[in-house]
């Protein structure tokens, strides 16, 4: 199950989509211009953007450029139009595949389906292929489950805000109440058991108001 953010500012088509990836078991979300779009990936894990051409303000072109820079997330390109260079443009603002409207809901979900599975290989392959000495390091350290679960939802995601709502509800399961100190004293925990294994605990970055961040190259 994949967690993906469909941008386009048709309501109706975003309502059909959503519905669409849920029944093939996805998570949705939908926005409906580029700027919005931008700062909800700021604070929310996506793992594929579908991303239309023709956005009011900030066109799909822009927004796929700005993601390219700031996230690695890939792009399915929902456009119009089908000639050469408009599919062109796409590639070349950053979109992994591109569709042309209007499509079939069996080649969009193929087309989805294959850049997921194709993230995932990736990411396999340079975690077996690119072991560092960092990720080392961290896979020895003595940490109960629920700390090694955080640490890891953290650098799985680094460089990323990672809201303390979000971490609550995907690595606790439990919404996160406004006294509640429990993901805090993790993290502390976590820090305290890195520094005494000659790792920084700067390497978890405190957001003010908004929550951790991993950061590898402070490491």
């Amino acid at each position: 199950m994949a967690f993906i953010l469909v941008v386009d500012d048709d309501l109706q088509l975003c309502e059909l989509l959503a519905e669409v990836l849920m029944d093939d078991g996805h998570q949705v979300h939908c926005e409906y211009c580029g700027e919005s779009a931008l700062a909800y990936m700021q604070g929310h894990t996506v793992d594929l953007v579908l991303l239309d051409v023709m956005l009011p303000n900030l066109n799909g072109l822009e927004v796929a450029k700005q993601v390219c820079q700031r996230f690695a997330t890939p792009i399915l390109m929902l456009t119009a139009l089908a000639d050469e260079s408009s599919m062109l443009d796409c590639l070349q603002s950053g979109a992994d595949q591109y569709i042309a409207k209007p499509y079939n809901v069996p080649e969009l979900l193929t087309r989805i389906n294959a850049m997921l599975r194709r993230v995932s290989l990736e990411k396999r392959r340079k975690v077996v292929t690119h072991q560092s000495k960092l990720s080392q390091q961290i896979a020895d350290l003595l940490l109960t489950t629920t700390e090694a679960e955080l640490l890891a939802y953290l650098f799985s995601r680094q460089d990323m805000v990672i809201t303390k709502a979000e971490l609550q509800k995907q690595v606790l399961k439990k919404d996160l109440c406004a006294f509640d100190r429990n993901l805090d004293m993790h993290i502390s925990n976590i820090r305290r058991k890195m520094v005494k294994s000659g790792l920084s605990k700067l390497l978890i970055r405190t957001v003010h108001g908004k929550g951790y961040s991993f950061c590898a190259q402070l490491g």
